[in-house]
C-alpha cells in the first residue's frame, strides 16, 4: 500500500480480522474515510481525526513487525507526552503531560543495531537516563526523532549523550536536533548549547529548527538564524502551518537549502 503517493481505492488485504487506520493530518481525513467504507471491521484514531481513541495496551506495547516495512532499524516510545504547552503544538491536547511509556528493549528487534525514538520530549522522560545506558551498554546508533529540548540541558544529560553514538535518522551521519522557536528563549539556548560543546559534542553535528510564520517578524526570524550560523550550527526553517507566504517560503528555501552559505539574504532570489 503507497500512503506517500495516494490512498489506495481497494484493500491491500485478502484476510483481515480487525482493520486500524490512523490519521496524521486533518487533511487526510475525508480520504480516509472513503478508504475506510470498504472493510467491515475499522478503527480510526490519531491527531487528524480523534485525539480521544487510544490503542488497548496490548497493541501499543507490542513488538512491531519491521519485517512489513523491510526496515533494519527499531522505533517507538520509551515516553508520552511533554513537559511544554507550546501554542503551536498539538502534543499537549493529544497526549497530555509527560508519563513513562516504554523501555527501549520492549520495541527493540533482537537484530537491530539502530533504534529512533519517538519520544515528544525524549529529554523530560522520566527514565531517560536508563534508557540511554542501555543504547550505550548494547552499543546501538539512536536517532533522537524528535529533537532535545535546550532549555533544561544539563551537564549530566550532556555527559551521558555524548557517550552514544547519536545519529541523524537516516543514519549516514553523526547528528543531534534542537530548537530555537521563540528569540525569548535565546539565552537558555546559549546556555544549553555551551553545555553540548563543553562536552566535545561538535558544532556541525548540531541542527536547530528555526520556527518561522509563528509570532515572529521576518526581523527576529534573520536573527535567529544569524545566530545560529554563527555558533556553527545548521540551521534549518520549519514552516509554521505549511505558511503560504512566499517571503518566508523563500527564506526557508535560503537556509534549507543551504544557500545561505555563499549568498546574502539580501542577494538572495
Amino acid at each position: 500500500m503507497d500512503l506517500i503517493k495516494g490512498i489506495p481505492t481497494t484493500a491491500p488485504l485478502e484476510e483481515y480480522e480487525r482493520v486500524m487506520i490512523s490519521v496524521i493530518y486533518p487533511q487526510n481525513r475525508d480520504r480516509v474515510l472513503d478508504y475506510a467504507a470498504q472493510f467491515d471491521s475499522v478503527q480510526i484514531g490519531g491527531s487528524g481525526y480523534d485525539y480521544n481513541i487510544q490503542l488497548d495496551d496490548d497493541i501499543e506495547h507490542i513488538m512491531p513487525d519491521y519485517s512489513l516495512y523491510d526496515l533494519d532499524y527499531s522505533l517507538g516510545f520509551t515516553s508520552r507526552g511533554c513537559i511544554r504547552n507550546c501554542g503551536f503544538c498539538e502534543v499537549p491536547e493529544k497526549e497530555g503531560m509527560i508519563r513513562d511509556n516504554a523501555s527501549v528493549w520492549e520495541f527493540l528487534h533482537p537484530e537491530h543495531k539502530k533504534v529512533i525514538l519517538l519520544d515528544n520530549n525524549f529529554q523530560a522522560s522520566p527514565n531517560w537516563k536508563y534508557n540511554l545506558n542501555y543504547i550505550i551498554e548494547h552499543d546501538l546508533k539512536v536517532n533522537i526523532n524528535q529533537g532535545l529540548d535546550i532549555r533544561i540541558m544539563t551537564d549530566e544529560f550532556a555527559e551521558v549523550l555524548s557517550q552514544t553514538k547519536y545519529y541523524t535518522w537516516t543514519f549516514k551521519r553523526r547528528g543531534l536536533h534542537i530548537a530555537l522557536d521563540d528569540s525569548r528563549y535565546k539565552a537558555e539556548f546559549l546556555k544549553g548549547v555551551d553545555i553540548l560543546l563543553s562536552k566535545d559534542i561538535k558544532p556541525r553535528n548540531i541542527m536547530v529548527y528555526v520556527l518561522v510564520g509563528y509570532n515572529s517578524t521576518l526581523k527576529d526570524n534573520l536573527e535567529r538564524i544569524e545566530l545560529v550560523k554563527d555558533m556553527g550550527l545548521i540551521p534549518y526553517i520549519q514552516l509554521y502551518n505549511n505558511s503560504h507566504d512566499l517571503i518566508i517560503r523563500r527564506l526557508a528555501r535560503w537556509v534549507n537549502r543551504k544557500y545561505y552559505q555563499f549568498i546574502e539574504w539580501e542577494e538572495f532570489d
